[in-house]
């Protein structure tokens, strides 16, 4: 049988799939630049940031029955050797699989150890995704949200008190910055 040789080269994203199907449900795993990468347990605010999102996106697209969906902790193939995963994210209503590559907004919830990488990598990153519109990153510690959107050349606007109000334009919605941090204990 002999040694097998190792390929020292970076993980693929069928390589990575396959070793995240034997991990733990409860695992966060992300395939960075063909590093796989565990992101630690979210906090509370953290949770209650993303849970307010989904469910003010998810009955606004069933009130309007949208052409998109609203999905948490999906893996979004930028590469064969990425793989990061949005906190949540937006897509097109046509979803099998587990991962997808035709996102329309992002979200990220900023945590100490995610918020430089969130902020410069996986801003670039996403920003080669053509069907990307906009990028949105909340701080889980101050009421601020900052987006980036394609149709300004992905300059930043922050929105940084309780009445501020954030546009998504590409699903013709809008969502009050008192909403997303609703039982954060922040307003």
């Amino acid at each position: 049988m002999g040694v097998p040789h190792l390929d020292s080269g970076p993980m693929r994203a069928e390589e990575f799939f396959a070793f995240t199907a034997t991990r733990p449900d409860d695992e966060k795993w992300e395939l960075i630049e063909g590093e796989p990468v565990l992101n630690a347990t979210a906090s509370r605010l953290h949770q209650t940031i993303i849970r307010n999102l989904t469910v003010l996106l998810d009955a606004l697209a069933r009130e309007t029955s949208a052409p998109w969906e609203v999905l948490p902790g999906l893996g979004v193939r930028i590469s064969d050797i990425s793989v990061p995963v949005p906190d949540v994210l937006i897509r097109p209503a046509t979803f099998t699989g587990v991962e997808c590559d035709d996102m329309i907004i992002a979200f990220e919830v900023l945590s100490p150890s995610t918020a430089n990488k969130d902020l410069r990598w996986k801003r670039k990153a996403y920003a080669t995704l053509p069907s990307l519109r906009q990028y949105v990153v909340i701080a889980q510690d101050a009421v601020e949200v900052v987006s980036f959107d394609r149709a300004n050349d992905f300059a930043e606007r922050r929105f940084e008190t309780a009445e501020s109000v954030l546009d998504l334009p590409v699903i013709g919605a809008c969502m009050d910055l008192r909403e997303i941090y609703r039982g954060t204990g922040l307003l």
